[in-house]
C-alpha cells in the first residue's frame, strides 16, 4: 500500500472535501465589520461570491428576526474576556428557506491580549434539528395516548361507581347510607384525579404564602404515623433555622403524603422512613442566587432499578399491583414543585433504599408567617348569600348546601337578574359567584357592579377551569378566594367564613 501524499495542497483539497460533505463552513470578523467567508459557508447561506459584500452587516441581515438579538449579544461576549462562544440560530436564504445553523467561534487577540476579531466555523444542522423535532412530537403524542388511556380508565371506574350507586338509590327509592357515602367517595377521587393532573400539568391554581415548613410536617406527622403502623419508624430531622418557604402548603401536605405512602409501600411493613428539612445555600457565599430548602422522603425500602427510576415522574407508571395506585403521585410532586418554581431530586439503588428531595425556594419576604392548621367556626349566622351560577342543578344544590350551613341562599344564572334581585333585597351579606358563566359574562364583572352598589359585600369565587386567575381582574386575581369545582362543603364553609370585600 503506497504512503499517504503529505502535499500541502492535495491536504488542503481534502479538507475542503470533508467540509463540503459535512456541510462546515468557516470564516473569520475583524473589529473593522468586514467579514471573510470560504465558499463552504457562502453555499450554506446560499449567497453567490458576487452578492457578498464581506460586512457582519450583512451577515446579521441574513438572520431570522427572532434571533438577530440573540446572536449579536454572543458576538459581544469576547469583551468580557471570554475566548470562545458557541451558538444556534437560524438563517433565511435569499430562496426563502429557513435553515438552521450551529456555530463555534474563538475570539481573535493581538500580543496585548485584546481582541481583534472571531474566527470559527458554521455547520448546517437543519436536518438533525427536524429530527430532534419529530422525536420530541412522537415522544409528546406516547405519553399524550398513555395519560389519556390512563384518565379513561380510572374516570370510567369513577363514573361507574357514581352512576351505579345513584341508580341503585332511585331504584330503591330509599335512602341508603352505604350508597351515598359510595357517591361521595367516588366524587372525591374524580376531584383528586382531576387535582394530579392539573399538578402534573403545572396548571393547578397555587395561592403561595410564607411558612414554616418544619410546623407543617410537625402538625402532619401524627397522621404518618397512624398509617405506617407500628413496624415502621418514622425519624423527623426538623432543624431549627430551617428558613420559610414560599409556596402553597396544601398541595405540598398533598405531595408530602403521597410520598410517605410511597416509602412506605417500598418498605414491605417494616423499615424506618426518614422526613428531612436542610438549608441549600447559594451557589456563591453572598451572592443574590437562587436559595432553596430541601424537604427530603427517605426511605430504608427495596430501593428502584436504574430504569424504574428513570420512568418513576412518568404519569401513570406504577409498580404497584393493579388497583393499589394510579401512578400520578410522583408526577403530581414534580408538577407542583416545579410550577413552585422549584426541583425534585431523586436518589435510589435496590437494596439501599429510596430518597426523593423537594426543593422549594426561600422565602425572600419579610411578611407575616402563615398559621397553618387554623380552625375557625364553620356555619353561617343567618347571612344571606346570593349564588351567581348558570348551572341551575349546581346552583340549586349549592342552595340547598349554604342552607344546611345555616345562611340564607338564594341563586340566578346572569348579571341582569344579579343586579336586579339585589337591588330589590337591598343587598347580600355574600356573594358566591362562577368566574365564567355563559354569553362571556364573567363572575368577577358581576361582583364588582354589585360591590359598587353595595361596598361591605363580601365575595368568593368558583370555577371549573385549570388556571382561575387567569380570569380574574389583576386586583381580584390574589385577594379573593378562588373555589375549584367539586367542592367539598367543608371547604366551602371555611371559603365563606374567610370571605373578603374590596
Amino acid at each position: 500500500m503506497s504512503e499517504p501524499s503529505h502535499e500541502p495542497g492535495l491536504q488542503f483539497k481534502l479538507l475542503r472535501e470533508v467540509h463540503r460533505a459535512a456541510r462546515i463552513g468557516t470564516w473569520e470578523a475583524k473589529a473593522d465589520n468586514a467579514l471573510l467567508w470560504s465558499d463552504e459557508t457562502l453555499e450554506l447561506f446560499g449567497l453567490a461570491r458576487s452578492e457578498f459584500r464581506g460586512t457582519i452587516d450583512q451577515f446579521y441581515s441574513l438572520i431570522h428576526v427572532d434571533d438577530v438579538e440573540r446572536v449579536k449579544l454572543v458576538a459581544d461576549f469576547h469583551d468580557t474576556g471570554m475566548s470562545e462562544f458557541k451558538s444556534e440560530y437560524r438563517i433565511v436564504r435569499s430562496d426563502g428557506e429557513v435553515r438552521h445553523i450551529r456555530q463555534t467561534a474563538i475570539v481573535l487577540r493581538d500580543a496585548e491580549g485584546l481582541p481583534t476579531g472571531f474566527s470559527g466555523v458554521v455547520q448546517d444542522v437543519t436536518e438533525q434539528v427536524e429530527t430532534e423535532a419529530k422525536l420530541r412530537q412522537a415522544q409528546k403524542m406516547e405519553l399524550i395516548g398513555q395519560l389519556s388511556g390512563g384518565v379513561a380508565h380510572d374516570f370510567n371506574n369513577i363514573l361507574a361507581a357514581i352512576m351505579g350507586a345513584s341508580e341503585l338509590l332511585q331504584y330503591e327509592r330509599a335512602y341508603d347510607d352505604d350508597l351515598v357515602d359510595s357517591i361521595i367517595q367516588a366524587t372525591k377521587r374524580g376531584a383528586e384525579l382531576t387535582k394530579r393532573l392539573l399538578a402534573f400539568a403545572r396548571k393547578q391554581p397555587l395561592r403561595t404564602e410564607r411558612f414554616d415548613v418544619t410546623q407543617l410536617i410537625e402538625q402532619a406527622a401524627p397522621l404518618y404515623d397512624r398509617l405506617t403502623g407500628q413496624d415502621v419508624r418514622l425519624e423527623l430531622d426538623l432543624p431549627e433555622g430551617t428558613w420559610t418557604i414560599e409556596a402553597d402548603p396544601a398541595p405540598l401536605e398533598e405531595a408530602l403524603l403521597n410520598l410517605v405512602v410511597n416509602a412506605f409501600d417500598a418498605l414491605s411493613g417494616a423499615g424506618t422512613i426518614r422526613i428531612s428539612c436542610a438549608n441549600l445555600e447559594a451557589a456563591e457565599p453572598g451572592s443574590d442566587g437562587p436559595e432553596f430548602v430541601e424537604i427530603s422522603v427517605t426511605d430504608t425500602g427495596h430501593g428502584m432499578s436504574t430504569e424504574t427510576r428513570l420512568k418513576a415522574t412518568e404519569p401513570f407508571f406504577t409498580t404497584k399491583p393493579v388497583g393499589k395506585g394510579s401512578g400520578l403521585g410522583l408526577s403530581m410532586v414534580e408538577g407542583y414543585v416545579r410550577q413552585s418554581d422549584g426541583f425534585l431530586r431523586l436518589y435510589s439503588q435496590l437494596g439501599r433504599g429510596t430518597q426523593v428531595s423537594m426543593l422549594l425556594p426561600r422565602s425572600k419576604t419579610q411578611g407575616p408567617i402563615a398559621e397553618l392548621g387554623e380552625t375557625g367556626p364553620r356555619s353561617g349566622a343567618g347571612q344571606t348569600v346570593l349564588v351567581i351560577d348558570d348551572n341551575a342543578d349546581l346552583a340549586q344544590l349549592l342552595v340547598r348546601q349554604l342552607s344546611n350551613l345555616n345562611y340564607r341562599a338564594t341563586s340566578v344564572a346572569n348579571a341582569a337578574a344579579a343586579i336586579e334581585l339585589t337591588k330589590r333585597e337591598g343587598g347580600f351579606d355574600l356573594v358566591l359567584a362562577d368566574v365564567l358563566l355563559s354569553d362571556g359574562e364573567r363572575g368577577p364583572d358581576i361582583a364588582a357592579q354589585l360591590m359598587a352598589l353595595y361596598p361591605k359585600t363580601k365575595t368568593v369565587f368558583m370555577t371549573g377551569y385549570s388556571s382561575p386567575a387567569e380570569h380574574l381582574p389583576d386586583e381580584m386575581g390574589e385577594e379573593f378566594t378562588v373555589l375549584r369545582k367539586p367542592t367539598a362543603v367543608d371547604e366551602l364553609a371555611k371559603a365563606l367564613q374567610s370571605a373578603k370585600g374590596l
